[in-house]
């Protein structure tokens, strides 16, 4: 057997000893080179740090650069194969490259081998590599960095099981707000460093203080935004990380204000909320010993407002309005009125005006609680000057099958000015699918009368579990598991004892369904 064809076959002990498992290397006596770490580094070739705001399984378009280490006194050709993995999965085989072709070889500097896409987060691991060289300057026909089985001798080699790729120490987080928000639950995601990975943190919260748990829980005093820090150490670098976040409300309230006339009571103030859990309580207090819990309030004097928001969560906004006298022009009406027409299931509105000095327009505008503003639902022409009375109708029948309240105004639009009625508050039944299955009577109550809870519905309930919750202003104040008894009826004090006076939320959780109860007691 010739010298060549020696190397040729002892080469190809070596790959079989290697993909049997074992763990061989050889070194040339001048020649000693090893990969002594694999590094992921970003799509331009940088290395990651705190800056790039990568979040846990976000796809990351990046490279692979090993760094080589031993003993090099030479021009070199150094070739590559290897298996990449990801999370301990095989994800592609038999990658090759040509890491120096005819130079000298540059040690302990990371070097380009292959672009690849992972997730940030992943395990990459460079398995069965397997590094072949000769020394001497580049071959000009192009046939030196080939792989082996283009029937290339190597010269010198080293093969290894395995390397984890790394990258250096990024500290990063994220976080998601409770319920009612301003409770703050952060995440960490830190990733990289050396191994084994077991991190220190230090968290800075500014004026709401410092942790060094992995993911703390942290109470804001209120919304707004806040620079929080997360330093991260894994026993041998320590990096730091610095975000603004926002804390916000949970939900938000938004209203649309019909300044009063002078001298009389024709303001209003509708609500729209945003966000949060339905349903919603409110309660109005106001000038004069004001209080509703309508969620849209009518017939308003000047004033102050106050409205407390109560969501399902038990989460609480308070807000406050001011209800000032403004210079609107009001129609010049002898009556205005709608009621609801149960058999037709239609609201009819009639007014009369006393004249009509100017021609123009009659804007005819609804309003529902799911609605921020009133819409024009309809017109009517008013072409000529009228110094008699004339009167008006309007049928609307286009509203929500489910809409159990509708506000209505008239608004008539001349070529120099607009004029606007008052609001009117109509009230029509719902289909009976969509009534509680429960009441609690007496509703409103006063303070130490007793309540009782009972069941409308038609099903057979005994010995079911029942489950009451109770939601007042400062949030949840009790909960009950009780079997129903014989008489369908519950004895509400029995298991939550008096309450003072103020609104309140009662849950009632059965068979998979829920009702809400509002309870006022006066």
């Amino acid at each position: 057997m010739t010298r060549s064809g020696y190397i040729w076959l002892l080469f190809w002990v070596f790959i079989f000893l290697n993909s049997a498992g074992g763990v061989y290397s050889q070194n040339c006596p001048q020649e000693n080179i090893v990969v002594e770490t694999v590094e992921l580094r970003n799509s331009a070739g940088e290395p990651f740090d705190v800056n790039d705001d990568y979040e846990l399984g976000d796809e990351v378009t990046g490279q692979i650069w090993v760094t080589l280490n031993g003993n090099s006194n030479n021009a070199s050709t150094v070739y590559i194969t290897y298996d990449i993995f990801v999370n301990n999965t095989l994800s592609s085989e038999n990658e090759e490259s040509c890491l120096f072709e005819g130079q000298y070889v540059t040690l302990l500097q990371p070097e380009f081998v292959i672009s690849f896409t992972w997730n940030w987060g992943d395990v990459i691991e460079l398995r069965d590599i397997f590094m072949y060289w000769n020394t001497g300057n580049s071959d000009p026909t192009g046939t030196v960095c080939v792989p082996p089985d283009k029937n290339v001798n190597a010269q010198c080699y080293f093969n290894e099981p395995g390397i984890t790729a790394v990258i250096p120490l990024v500290p990063n987080f994220t976080y998601e707000p409770f319920q009612c928000n301003t409770r703050i639950r952060f995440i960490n995601e830190t990733i990289g460093g050396e191994e084994p990975f077991d991190y220190d943190y230090l968290w800075d919260f500014g004026p709401f203080g410092t942790s060094i748990e992995e993911n703390p829980v942290v109470d804001f005093d209120e919304p707004g935004t806040y620079s929080v820090s997360l330093q991260s150490s894994d026993g041998t670098v320590t990096r730091t990380v610095v975000k603004e976040i926002v804390v916000g409300e949970n939900f938000e309230i938004i209203v649309d204000i019909t300044p009063t006339r002078m001298d009389e009571n024709t303001g209003a103030i509708a609500v729209t909320v945003t966000g949060g859990t339905e349903p919603y309580s409110f309660e109005w207090i106001g000038p004069d010993g004001f209080y509703s819990t309508d969620q849209d309030i009518f017939n308003l004097y000047t004033g102050w407002y106050e409205l407390t928001v109560v969501d399902a969560n038990g989460c609480i906004q308070i807000v406050e309005y001011f209800l000032d006298v403004a210079a609107i022009l009001s129609l010049d009406l002898s009556f205005l009125e709608a009621y609801w027409d149960k058999n037709s299931d239609q609201i009819s509105i009639s007014w009369e005006t006393n004249k009509e000095a100017d021609p123009g327009e009659f804007e005819i505008q609804r309003k529902t609680q799911a609605q921020e503003k009133f819409q024009v639902i309809g017109t009517i022409e008013v072409p000529n000057q009228k110094i008699e009375k004339t009167s008006y109708h309007f049928q609307d029948s286009a509203f929500a099958f489910n809409q159990d309240q509708l506000y209505y105004r008239i608004r008539k639009k001349t070529k120099d000015a607009d004029y606007y009625s008052s609001v009117l508050l109509v009230r029509r039944e719902v289909p009976k699918a969509l009534v509680s299955d429960w009441t609690l009577f007496p509703n409103p109550s006063v303070p130490g009368e007793n309540l009782e809870l009972a069941f409308l519905g038609n099903e057979d309930i005994l010995g079911q579990k029942i489950e009451l919750r109770l939601v007042g202003p400062s949030g949840e104040l009790g909960r009950k598991s009780i079997p129903m008894p014989a008489n369908s009826k519950i004895t509400f004090n029995s298991y939550f004892g008096p309450i003072p006076s103020g609104f309140y939320v009662l849950e009632v959780i059965w068979d998979n369904r829920i009702n809400r109860i509002k309870i006022l007691r006066n």
